[in-house]
């Protein structure tokens, strides 16, 4: 009996994640269709922009957006002693397939991505190490980027408003609070401790089946990735500076080719809007909500309505729409060429 009820239980919960799939793919799909008519402008306008944009130029931003894939499969490769730079491309694709395809996407990913590299032999301990210190270095990139781009604004002469400034300073107050509890959870075991059971006691209100354990797991955890951290973080932050610059690169050639005329420390800050958002996990990747407020804000610092759709559009189609068949693509050669060890 016991047995049938884990069942419907476990049919209930699969079927559930499948209606959030399709609400949350749904919304996406609304919002994205929707954004010619947010910056009051029409499906045929950006046609014709779109239409503008050569053969030439999208091979110039197809080359950054692989150089960009490159740079961010150094950081996996980094996070992870022994795992080659091919194996951490391929790995990378299938994680960004998953992410952009799916609600909590992110979870999605790295559960794909720890079967890839278990299936190569790896341990799931450090598996686990990896898959938390490329967590924590895309956080704190992403928190980082409302810093960055408010000191280009103010830089560039802008005054930006109380909205802009107030997401600015939670931004970089969350970049410090994260990066605080993480050293002192590195470097002290009693801190450790001291967090894993602040976090089991949070857990309790949620409706788990199990009683949490994430006091045990974070203290397994770091003894994991201390020495990851220690050793390897110059490399790690480079790989993801780079990977960022790279990603500011194509969007402002996104920009160039669209007709959109803007600053660069404007189109820092735009673009720094549109990464902290795709944290947002209502829809696959922030997909539809990034790309509204990074339209708006575009529009805001004086692009035509129509080049700001279509920019943001044209790198939505590179920062994640491309990036769904690429990774599916990636788990089936996986698929065909591994073969489990013993």
């Amino acid at each position: 009996m016991e047995t049938i009820d884990t069942e419907v239980a476990t049919g209930r919960a699969s079927l559930s994640r499948v209606v959030m799939s399709m609400v949350s793919l749904a919304l996406a799909a609304v919002l994205i269709s929707f954004l010619p008519h947010l910056t009051g402008v029409t499906w045929g306008q950006l046609d014709e922009r779109l239409v503008r944009v050569g053969w030439g130029a999208m091979a110039v931003l197809t080359g950054v957006w692989l150089a960009g894939l490159v740079a961010y499969s150094n950081v996996v490769s980094e996070s992870l002693p022994g795992l080659s730079r091919r194996r951490a491309l391929l790995v990378n694709c299938v994680g960004s397939g998953a992410s952009n395809v799916l609600p909590f996407g992110g979870a999605v990913g790295v559960a794909m991505t720890v079967a890839m590299m278990t299936r190569w032999g790896f341990g799931r301990r450090p598996v686990a190490a990896s898959a938390v210190v490329t967590g924590v270095w895309n956080l704190l990139s992403r928190f980082l980027l409302p810093a960055v781009g408010l000191v280009c604004l103010l830089g560039a002469g802008y005054m930006p408003d109380r909205r802009l400034a107030a997401a600015a300073g939670v931004g970089g107050a969350l970049l410090i609070g994260v990066v605080v509890a993480m050293s002192a959870a590195l470097r002290r075991e009693a801190v450790a401790d001291l967090l894993g059971r602040g976090l089991d006691r949070l857990a309790r209100f949620l409706p788990l089946r199990r009683e949490p354990c994430l006091r045990d797991f974070l203290l397994d955890l770091r003894h994991s990735t201390i020495e990851i951290t220690r050793t390897r973080w110059p490399r790690l932050t480079l790989g993801m500076a780079g990977y960022m610059a790279l990603q500011c690169v194509l969007f402002v050639g996104c920009l160039h080719v669209t007709g959109a005329e803007v600053a660069v420390p404007e189109a820092v800050a735009a673009f720094a809007i549109n990464r902290v958002l795709t944290t947002a996990v209502i829809t696959p990747g922030g997909s539809g909500i990034s790309e509204s407020a990074t339209a708006l804000a575009l529009v805001g610092f004086g692009v035509a309505p129509g080049a700001a759709a279509a920019a943001v559009l044209l790198f939505w189609f590179f920062a994640h729409l491309i990036e769904i068949p690429v990774g599916w693509f990636a788990w089936g050669i996986w698929s065909l060429t591994t073969r489990a060890r013993p």
